[in-house]
Formats: C-alpha cells, structure tokens, sequence
C-alpha cells in the first residue's frame, strides 16, 4: 500500500537527535523492513544485528539508534533517535489515520438500539449490531459490525470496538480502549461445584471492568465475577486468545501476550509481563513489577520484581541452568551406566 507521508512528520514525530546523508525527496510513499523497502520507502534500524541488512537496504530514510556509527548510501537519510521502533509506531500512526479515517457520527440503520440506551451523538454504530436497555456510550466512540452490548453496559470516551465483539450484562469500560475482534468481555466464569452426583453450576453475578487505554487483542475472553469485579488496569494489553477467568484483578500497565490463561480470583499487580502461553493457577498474587517466561505456569505467589520460568515457575536462572543439564541428562546416564558396570567388575 502507497502513501505520502513528508519527512518534516516523521522529523516532528520522531524527536530526531542527529541526521546523516541525505534524501532529494519531500516525501517518503512506504514503510518496510530493511529488506524489503525500496526507493522512496521509510525504514528503521532496531537492533545491531540488522546492521547487514541497513547496509545493502534501499530504503531512503531509515530511522536508527542515536548511537549508530554506519554510513548513509547515496542518497539516503538516517535519522537517528533515541528508540527507532517507537519513533516508527509514531510516524506509523499518522499513516493510519489517513488510511482509516474515523467513521461518521450516527447509527447504521441495521442496528437495533434499545429505547434506554444513550449513545452519544459523536458516537459511530456499525451495520448489524444490537445495543440493549440502559447501555451508555460515550463520546467518539466507534462500535463496529455485529457487535453485541448487552443491557447495562458502560462505554466510555474515545474507544474503538472492533466486529463481532460482545460486551455482556454489565460490562464497564473506561476511555480509549480499543477491543479486537470476537472479544467477549462478562460471559460466565467457569464455576461449578460437585453435589455427590453432578457439577451444579454456580451463578456469577458481577461484572467486567476495563480501565482506560486498555487494548485486547482478537478472541480473548474475560470473565464475569463470581461475586464483584473481574478487572483490567490502566493501560494494561493484552494480545490475542488471552483467558482470564472470574474475579481476576489485573493491576496497570500490564502486559499479557499470546494464549496466557489466568486463573480466577488471582491478583496481578502492576507492570507485571506473562510471556506467551503463560499461566497462574487460581487464588495467587503475581508480585508488582515481575515477569514470567513463555510456556511457564506459576501454582504459588511470584514475589515483585522476580523474573520465573518453567512449570511450577521457578527464578529463571536455575530454571536454566535445570534445562542445561536436562539436555545432558542421556550422556549423564550412559556415563553412569559405565562407572557402575566399572565398580561391579572392580568389587567382584
């Protein structure tokens, strides 16, 4: 996709400390990888191992490190700032505003809308949703094709909600959220309990909050409360296909990647960071400011600021040092094959 995007932008967006070379053009019409970029393409530089890549790239303006030592080609323009991946995101952001511009205030007439509910006159409402009684949707906000928001539901400034998405009973959303694709925030949490013949099912009467900035990446599911709130912090993301189960309290500014599954009714404090297909069993406190590797599973508390890994979740150095001598472990065993074979024939 070809656009136009003028360097005195990016120089504006990207909080340039020091250029080098030089491009004859105004604008740049694309954005690609070192490799694939082209003349006339912007680029950007984040770790030095891509060093051999920028040197034969024919991007024309490449963002890199303040700290980069290389040579522009002819007629190329380095840009350097102090964090080339974020200095792209922003340049990047304009760009997408102009390809996806904000939608029109109003309702499709598709949609069906409750006579209760109060939807902003700014507010835009995709064809074929279906909005229940008492819901309130705020300023700005774009609800997007076949999305469900079922009674009660609070939405507020500024969000954008992608199709497909159903918000349940009761849900409450803070401003400037944006929720992907087939999210489902407040259906039941997974509560049953066993009556000597069967799994009779517990009611779970509370609801979803989401604090504002939140982001939740495409068919993640968060789950009503049991009793009270299960709730998403301040500017906490959470990517695709993320299981959080009822009464969970996600603290701030945390990151949840890709498959993480949350258990109910444990507490994750701020800037806490799950790798992808991370886990916490139920009833735990994930302490302030950790992080657990990829693939790992915690069953007790994690304390602040400890990094884990493995299943159950370890300090990440021993648990690497275990795999290093996991992998030996077949060479270990034949040795000790040997030196009891060498003791029996030394004893008899």
């Amino acid at each position: 996709m070809r656009f136009e995007l003028s360097i005195d932008e990016i120089r504006a967006s990207a909080d340039v400390v020091e250029e080098s070379g030089s491009f004859g053009e105004k604008h740049v019409q694309g954005v690609a990888t070192l490799r694939e970029a082209v003349s006339g393409d912007l680029s950007f530089l984040s770790l030095a191992k891509y060093n051999p890549d920028l040197e034969q790239s024919k991007a024309s303006v490449v963002l890199v490190p303040a700290d980069c030592q290389l040579i522009p080609q002819e007629n190329q323009l380095f840009l350097k700032v102090k964090h080339p991946n974020l200095a792209l995101a922003r340049a990047c952001e304009s760009i997408a505003r102009s390809l996806w511009p904000r939608k029109s205030a109003g309702t499709h007439p598709s949609s069906i809308v409750a006579d209760s509910a109060e939807i902003d006159d700014s507010a835009h409402i995709g064809p074929f949703c279906v909005i229940g009684e008492g819901v309130k949707i705020g300023p700005n906000t774009q609800v997007n094709a076949g999305t469900i928001v079922d009674e009660a539901v609070v939405v507020g400034a500024d969000c954008w909600i992608s199709s497909n998405v159903s918000l349940m009973r009761d849900t409450k959303i803070g401003d400037r959220v944006r929720i992907h694709a087939g999210v489902v925030l407040g259906a039941d949490g997974f509560g049953y309990e066993f009556n000597g013949q069967g799994h009779e099912k517990i009611p779970h009467l509370g609801w979803v909050e989401v604090g504002s900035d939140v982001e939740i990446g495409a068919n993640s599911s968060i789950d009503r409360g049991r009793l009270g709130a299960t709730s998403v912090g301040q500017g906490t993301k959470i990517d695709n296909h993320v299981q959080v189960g009822h009464n969970v309290i996600i603290g701030k500014h945390c990151i949840l990647c890709a498959q993480v599954g949350i258990a109910g009714s444990t507490i994750i404090e701020d800037f806490v960071v799950f790798g992808g297909r991370a886990g916490a069993s139920g009833h735990l406190t994930i302490g302030q400011g950790s992080k657990l590797a990829g693939c790992s599973a915690a069953f007790s508390d994690l304390p602040p600021q400890s990094v884990s890994g493995g299943t159950p979740a370890i300090p990440l150095n021993a648990y690497q040092r275990i795999t290093v001598v996991q992998r030996k472990l077949p060479e270990l065993f034949k040795r000790v094959q040997r030196l009891e074979s060498q003791l029996g024939q030394l004893s008899s």
